[in-house]
């Protein structure tokens, strides 16, 4: 299990570390023109130049302590999927951490640049975007339940795939929906560019992807490494076997 956390930490930080890289070169611009409309021209407390190193050491933090629950999930979940590999297992609960805790919360309360929201309505802000991460967590929940008591079991043979596959999809996307639909929209107007505001979001919603990317890839490759297997292994050449078999 220590192996496990280990893992986790630097996969994570290695996400943290892309995060930080995609937000750079994405994002810094839309957030500088953000942060100078919200002081008007005036003197800040720290350059911007320190408020980047700051928040790129904030992703490299975040990462690592986001990597260490990763692995925990992983621990939890690999032992449900026993016909799947390590390197499978880690992407694909990668995919799904980035679908359930950025994407699904982004289409209902996507994130602001700096100078957009009231400081008063803070709270209601926080609460709602936590009920969006709640709920979908519980889609992701309930599609994996689904997919579970279609699959084969010891008293009957599962629905075919592509049934089930497609009945999964369908409930998910449902129950997304609802909390789509259901919960009110975000309390603050938007009052700066239009421009900015969406160069802001695509860039942030392009970071979370990266980091979900590189902590899943290099968690599986890790998990190979842990098992005694190179993650470069199935490059080498085959050995060509003479025409008597001899080697």
């Amino acid at each position: 299990m220590r192996r496990l956390i280990r893992d986790g930490a630097l996969a994570g930080l290695a996400g943290g570390a892309a995060l930080a890289l995609v937000l750079l070169l994405l994002g810094e611009e839309s957030i500088g023109r953000a942060v100078a409309l919200e002081s008007g021209g005036g003197d800040e407390m720290f350059s911007r130049r320190v408020q980047t190193a700051g928040g790129m050491l904030a992703a490299l933090v975040w990462g690592a302590a986001l990597g260490v629950v990763f692995a925990v999930v992983f621990t939890v979940a690999r032992r449900r999927l026993p016909e799947t590999s390590d390197w499978r297992a880690a992407t694909g609960l990668a995919a799904l951490g980035f679908l359930t805790v950025n994407l699904v919360p982004f289409l209902k309360y996507p994130p602001n640049p700096p100078g957009v929201g009231d400081a008063e309505s803070i709270g209601r802000r926080t609460a709602l975007y936590l009920l969006m991460l709640a709920w979908s967590a519980l889609a992701a929940a309930a599609a994996w339940s689904a997919a579970r008591r279609l699959g084969p079991t010891g008293e009957r043979e599962a629905l075919p795939e592509h049934l089930r596959a497609p009945a999964v999809v369908a409930l998910y996307v449902a129950v997304v929906a609802v909390g789509l639909v259901a919960l009110p929209g975000s309390p603050d107007a938007v009052t700066v560019p239009s421009d900015l505001v969406w160069r802001f979001r695509l860039a942030s919603l392009g970071g979370n992807a990266a980091f979900w990317a590189v902590c899943g890839v290099a968690f599986g490759w890790l998990r190979l490494a842990a098992a005694g297997r190179s993650p470069l292994s199935s490059l080498r050449a085959p050995t060509r076997v003479g025409r008597a078999g001899e080697r």
